[in-house]
């Protein structure tokens, strides 16, 4: 998926739901959340119960909310199994997008360059699109 234009990063697609869940934001989010906004999405949460799980985490480790130590650790005790995404040789990695195509029930946090994002039914759930991005890890949310 090419965009033309900055304004389609936030349009509706077959694989993509804008979705904002920090209550003092629009859509395009201006603050560094993408690990609560993904794991609150995910885990079917609000932003501030995702907050105070991943700073309770931090406070005790000193540490930050939005580290990958953190987060890793947050996700591990709540019992989401963690698959890596692993580079094969001449190969581009799993986009966002075809992970939806073979993930089309249940929910997720994907790992990508820089950025956390949920799928939830096959439907990436961000304030931009991301379904182009290139997956490293996910996290398998058990219900």
């Amino acid at each position: 998926m090419k965009f033309e234009s900055k304004q389609d990063y936030y349009v509706p697609t077959d694989f993509f739901i804008p979705t904002q869940t920090n209550p003092t934001e629009k859509i395009r989010s201006t603050k560094g959340d993408c690990v609560i906004r993904a794991f609150s999405i995910a885990a079917g949460m609000d932003w501030l119960e995702a907050f105070d799980i991943l700073t309770d985490n931090a406070r005790k480790t000193y540490n930050v909310p939005n580290d990958v130590t953190n987060y890793t650790q947050v996700f591990k005790a709540m019992g989401y199994e963690c698959v890596i995404c692993k580079a094969t040789s001449g190969k581009k990695r799993m986009t966002a997008e075809q992970f939806c195509k073979t993930h089309k029930s249940g929910r997720y946090i994907l790992r990508l360059a820089n950025h956390l994002c949920a799928v939830v039914d096959g439907k990436v759930r961000d304030t931009w699109n991301t379904a182009n991005k290139c997956i490293y890890k996910y996290w398998v949310i058990n219900d």
